[in-house]
């Protein structure tokens, strides 16, 4: 543990006890009592339904805490006390560290450069800056290009560093919170110019340049960020999923149907051939696809009353409805709603009749089929892709976003990204939708471990300048 580490955790401590605790409650209340309103969540409700990013708000949190002044004239600082009181245990490096955090702001910063294992470079978004390097070992082997974070940089040792608590943010989450500074600072300068002090003529534009600098550093950067970063992640985390329907319009419910076999096993196959709508499968012997007449689109609309709609399309399309396996002296049919298993169940039971026993049905909601997918898939070794093969993949992604350039994309208004590149307006959506469709490229890329695609060409082609 270095210096900076053991005086952050004794600084932590010290602000659990009864001395601080109200204050810090009040730091806690001024940055998610509107979070608690909105969601209809109590405190330890909400660190649950976050999970794991809990802690990271928490940290965020404490450090704003740290900045925090109290009293009548703002005259009590906990770092300032700290150092008054403890601070010959401190060494030089930390007590620097300790006034550095008490000083700064954290602000809203996109990530322009990546030195993975050693810095990452970031452009703040809302003070006009020079772009910074910071030193970073952890977060920068997890950075991707274009992303945006909410951090606080401070000098160390001659080098930039972020105190520690870093949040990420999507896309649109980050769109919000730029949205809400533009706005804040349109009110503070509108109240500025009313008073008398600031009622003088002046040129509009150069005063709101000189305003944004000096009022922006009065806003509540940290709790503008946490608010929108918690929102935005409860509203992922909370929202109901979908009502999954099959082809019948019947929700969908994973379904297994097992029949223990009593007879010959042969017999039960030589049966299943028989019944109408069970085709042998591809998968080989033992294997039966149960299929319906019409296409998965014509089922649909008939279950819905289109009669019209299902009545178009090819008369000899089929649906499959289920899978038959035969082994280990089971006949199991795999369905995807109760209805079907209860259909399935009383079809194979009035053909196989004495041949196979009482069955037994098992159901499992697709949400959870699917984490416990995922669960197996992050346990399974990454395997990296060879060099043909990323090349292989980097030639398909090449067609496919020289298409997307000439279709109409939602995010655009429906115009397409050559279009919105030539206008003066547009210019921007289109800079923002490459940057994001690199950042996805850049995560995937080092998910899978290999080389990031090269999307330089793209910028060539809107004939843009790539930003950074």
């Amino acid at each position: 543990m270095t210096d900076i580490d053991a005086v952050t955790n004794d600084l932590l401590d010290w602000a659990a006890t009864d001395e601080w605790t109200p204050q810090l409650m009040e730091v806690h209340m001024e940055h998610l009592e509107a979070v608690f309103d909105i969601f209809n969540l109590e405190g330890d409700e909400l660190l649950e339904t976050l999970g794991e990013a809990a802690a990271t708000l928490t940290a965020f949190i404490a450090e704003d805490f740290f900045t925090a002044r109290f009293g009548e004239h703002g005259e009590l600082n906990i770092i300032d006390e700290y150092l008054k009181r403890h601070g010959s245990r401190a060494s030089e490096p930390a007590r620097k560290y300790l006034e550095a955090l008490r000083d700064s702001t954290a602000s809203l910063y996109e990530v322009v450069g990546v030195d993975s294992g050693q810095s990452i470079t970031v452009r703040d978004l809302l003070v006009p800056r020079e772009e910074v390097t910071v030193r970073e070992h952890r977060a920068s082997q997890a950075a991707s290009l274009w992303d945006r974070i909410g951090a606080r940089v401070v000098p160390l040792d001659g080098e930039s560093v972020f105190t520690g608590a870093v949040l990420l943010f999507r896309y649109d989450a980050a769109k919000q919170v730029l949205w809400a500074f533009d706005e804040l600072l349109k009110k503070a300068i509108r109240a500025r110019r009313k008073s008398s002090k600031h009622r003088r003529r002046r040129g509009r534009s150069a005063a709101t340049l000189r305003e944004r600098e000096e009022l922006i550093h009065h806003l509540p950067h940290a709790r503008i960020l946490t608010h929108f970063w918690v929102t935005d992640l409860l509203a992922q985390v909370m929202a109901p999923l979908p009502e999954l329907r099959n082809t019948d319009d019947e929700v969908m419910l994973l379904c297994e149907v097992r029949f223990p076999i009593v007879g010959d096993e042969a017999k039960v196959s030589a049966l299943l051939d028989g019944i109408e709508g069970f085709e042998r499968d591809s998968e080989g012997a033992g294997h039966w696809r149960w299929c319906a007449p019409g296409s998965p689109t014509q089922r649909r609309a008939r279950a819905r009353g289109r009669d019209s709609v299902a009545a178009s399309g090819g008369a000899t399309s089929t649906t499959a409805l289920g899978f038959a396996e035969i082994g280990a002296g089971l006949l199991k049919l795999r369905v995807n709603s109760m209805e079907r298993a209860e259909r399935g169940h009383k079809l194979l039971s009035s053909h196989l009749g004495d041949l196979v026993g009482s069955a037994l049905t098992s159901s499992q909601e697709p949400s959870q089929a699917l984490q416990e997918y995922r669960a197996e898939q992050r346990q399974e070794e990454v395997r990296i892709p060879t060099e043909e093969e990323v090349k292989a993949i980097h030639l398909h992604l090449d067609d496919h976003y020289r298409q997307t350039l000439d279709e109409p994309l939602p995010m655009l208004g429906g115009k397409t990204l050559r279009k919105a590149a030539a206008t003066k307006n547009g210019r921007q959506e289109a800079i923002d939708w490459v940057k994001q469709l690199e950042n996805m490229e850049h995560r995937r890329a080092a998910t899978e471990g290999h080389s990031p695609y090269d999307t330089g060409w793209i910028w060539q082609e809107l004939g843009i300048e790539r930003p950074g």
